[in-house]
């Protein structure tokens, strides 16, 4: 199932990535920090304009529940949570959070219209204490200090400066609030050129990100599942707090 799920993505990723290359030929994008062809805002909104009518197919087969649990888990536990999912898809890591107990409001901000109506679509028996709404990671539409919880997972590739997208997270979390990011590894993805195409975090790089924005006692982890190519190790997170004081 993993070879097909693998095959498919790399079909669906081939032609929207032509589709997101002659929709910027022309120059419109704007260079980031980091390297990676889709870590620019137009270019990868251009892409998921393809790739989301597979997304729901193949993600939960490359992003499997006991992957996305082990994420979802690094929030601590408390009482009436209130977490951000930003960059949120359609919603599967959404979802996850969603099964947690003691997050009683859990908000999912994307900058992809397209995506959100799936997550909509997808989330909907969880109205009561869920909020989907349009949003830039580098300019999110929320007051300081907000959020028990930060989470991201498979949004960091199209940053174009995350260390500035982390600067953000930590603004809107509370003081003491967990701050969490995964992406595709630079190890495991690098050894494919894959890092060409969209950024690929190294453990090193994702701890840097973190210290630099102001959070602390990071940890990083990293997951996956067994596949023909060997190690199944290719999404790697990190795990930080915002001080208590400044």
């Amino acid at each position: 199932m993993f070879f097909l799920a693998s095959l498919l993505t790399g079909l669906v990723s081939f032609v929207a990535l032509g589709f997101a290359w002659a929709r910027n030929r022309r120059g419109t994008s704007k260079r980031g920090v980091v390297e990676g062809f889709l870590a620019d805002e137009q270019r990868a909104l251009s892409f998921y304009r393809i790739f989301s009518a597979a997304y729901d197919i193949l993600n939960p087969h490359l992003y499997t529940k006991e992957m996305r649990e082990k994420i979802v888990c690094e929030i601590p536990g408390g009482e009436g949570l209130r977490v951000l999912d930003v960059g949120c898809g359609t919603g599967y890591t959404t979802a996850g959070v969603l099964t947690r107990k003691d997050a009683s409001e859990v908000i999912a901000v994307d900058m992809n219209p397209v995506q959100l109506k799936r997550a909509a679509k997808n989330l909907h028996r969880e109205r009561g204490r869920l909020a989907i709404s349009r949003g830039d990671a580098d300019r999110l539409p929320f007051p300081d200090g907000v959020f028990d919880a930060v989470i991201s997972v498979g949004a960091i590739e199209y940053f174009p400066d995350p260390e500035k997208t982390l600067k953000e997270f930590s603004r809107v979390a509370k003081r003491g609030g967990t701050v969490i990011v995964g992406g595709p590894d630079l190890a495991w993805f690098g050894k494919y050129g894959i890092n060409t195409v969209f950024f690929t975090p190294s453990t090193a790089e994702m701890q840097d990100f973190f210290l630099k924005a102001g959070l602390e006692a990071v940890g990083t982890g990293s997951t996956g599942v067994n596949t023909f190519f060997g190690t199944g190790e290719y999404v790697v997170y990190a795990v930080g707090k915002k001080p208590l004081q400044d």
